[in-house]
């Protein structure tokens, strides 16, 4: 079996219950796509609250990206008791397995990330580019972000400066080889 599609669904995607695109996607994902690809969850609001405790308590940026990489975890555990055909997992190494079983996995960071070093340990890192971080060590060749912003032309680089990816994304797309793609959540059309 090919290595799965990284889908990375955005924490905007989290703020509002009501919206649907978020239950959309994952009814896609454990359906027609079940086996195909993986999630990466964004931190959405809980990432948001760390933000906001650290402009007020002043505490470090190692700090904070240990807490955002928690926040994902939070967002990837809710997504799994929301959906039931989702499976949560913290182990890089049993990702394509499930995904070989015919599953939907969903990623939990914090734990593989905690103390590791290869990324930079601040905001310039989001799920984004922890996403390709992941793809790279299971040997996906893609990793598909999902946003709910509008998505500009450009490469990685001119996005990075819109702030529409994170800042470190286009070098680790770069260095690891990673397809980045860009989709907007409410697009229907196929992605794996």
């Amino acid at each position: 079996m090919n290595a799965p599609v990284v889908i990375k669904l955005g924490g905007s995607l989290l703020s509002d219950p009501q919206d649907g695109r978020l239950r959309r996607w994952c009814a896609r994902l454990t359906g027609e796509h079940a086996g195909r690809a993986l999630i990466v969850p964004g931190g959405g609001p809980y990432a948001d609250a760390v933000r906001e405790a650290q402009a007020g308590w002043g505490f470090s940026d190692d700090a904070a990206h240990r807490m955002a990489l928690r926040a994902m975890d939070q967002c990837g555990l809710m997504l799994c008791d929301l959906f039931p055909g989702l499976t949560a997992s913290d182990d890089p190494a049993t990702l394509v397995d499930l995904c070989a079983a015919g599953g939907t996995p969903v990623w939990l960071p914090a734990r593989p990330l905690d103390l590791d070093t290869t990324l930079p340990r601040d905001w310039t890192v989001t799920s984004d580019s922890i996403a390709v971080w992941l793809a790279a060590r299971i040997g996906s060749p893609q990793v598909l972000l999902v946003k709910s912003c509008a998505l500009p032309g450009g490469d990685l680089d001119a996005l990075a400066t819109l702030g529409i990816v994170d800042p470190h994304l286009p070098r680790i797309a770069r260095s690891t080889g990673v397809t980045v793609r860009l989709i907007h959540a409410d697009s229907t059309a196929s992605f794996v």
